[in-house]
């Protein structure tokens, strides 16, 4: 008997959780590629119906004017007529429907029927990606997004607990030495490693959650003006993990003076782990 998603072993959950995590990192990677890709050739799809529509003869008597409807391109249509096109060839899936159709009706006056919201009516059923969602994939996207939240939740506690030691190692005085200074730039690594991780998924959901409803709206998706400042966010991110993990080192090599030998003398050796742990992160 196969087994559910409830009824997994711990055993077995761990490389699961794993795999689920690397599907998260790798979802959001290819996610803005596929977008992108997929605008272009919507972009050439525009393009080559502009350009049909401009060299074709209109048609005399009351006709549907051919229009592009930022789906499909339409012919002219005849009153009282159910106008059939191919499915769009920039769909993503257009090799699983390139034998589907998408429909508009002519309405008798040489209107195209619309919607009761104003719309114009259009059937692409056709052209839909018929892929089955099976409770494996369903499971996998619920454990990505409780990966999202579990280490955003962890990321906020760590802010609180790591502002409250930086406020106790700096509010006082007698707390003030070379030891308690590099414990400090370490917290300090932690806070903008939480706080750049945060910032970055918020503008990835808000550069890539939003609603497209226009063409402008795609373009301004994919455009690098709105894009500069998620990758900003990025570059921002691994610097500051990566002195995150200078400022481990820093720490091991501090431990390393105290307990066998002097590395750095006593004059310049707060300077000397400053350029460690913030000056060896940099590229």
């Amino acid at each position: 008997m196969r087994k559910t998603p409830k009824s997994r072993s711990r055993a077995g959950m761990l490389p699961e959780a794993l795999t689920g995590l690397l599907l998260l990192l790798w979802f959001q990677a290819v996610l803005g590629r596929v977008l992108e890709e997929t605008y272009q050739k919507w972009l050439k799809y525009q393009e080559d119906c502009v350009k049909q529509m401009e060299s074709e003869p209109y048609p005399s008597g009351i006709y549907c004017n051919r229009t592009f409807d930022m789906y499909a391109c339409w012919p002219d249509g005849l009153p009282g007529s159910l106008v059939n096109v191919s499915c769009p060839s920039y769909l993503p899936w257009f090799e699983k429907v390139r034998l589907g159709v998408v429909r508009r009706r002519c309405g008798p006056e040489g209107q195209w029927v619309s919607q009761d919201g104003g719309q114009p009516w259009r059937d692409d059923s056709q052209c839909e990606d018929e892929k089955e969602v099976t409770s494996e994939e369903v499971w996998y996207k619920q454990l990505m997004v409780s990966f999202k939240v579990l280490y955003t939740v962890g990321y906020s506690l760590s802010l609180f607990t790591l502002i409250s030691a930086l406020v106790i190692l700096l509010g006082f005085r007698k707390l003030h030495c070379t030891r308690n200074y590099i414990h400090a730039n370490l917290f300090v690594s932690f806070v903008l490693r939480a706080v750049s991780v945060i910032v970055k998924d918020a503008l990835l959901e808000h550069h890539w959650g939003r609603e497209i409803t226009m063409e402008s709206d795609l373009g301004e998706i994919l455009s690098h003006q709105a894009a500069i400042g998620c990758r900003i966010a990025q570059v921002v991110m691994q610097y500051c993990i990566l002195a995150n993990h200078y400022w481990f080192f820093g720490e091991a090599v501090y431990l390393y003076t105290v307990l066998i030998g002097s590395v750095f003398s006593e004059k310049n050796s707060c300077t000397a782990y400053l350029y460690l742990g913030w000056g060896k992160a940099l590229p």
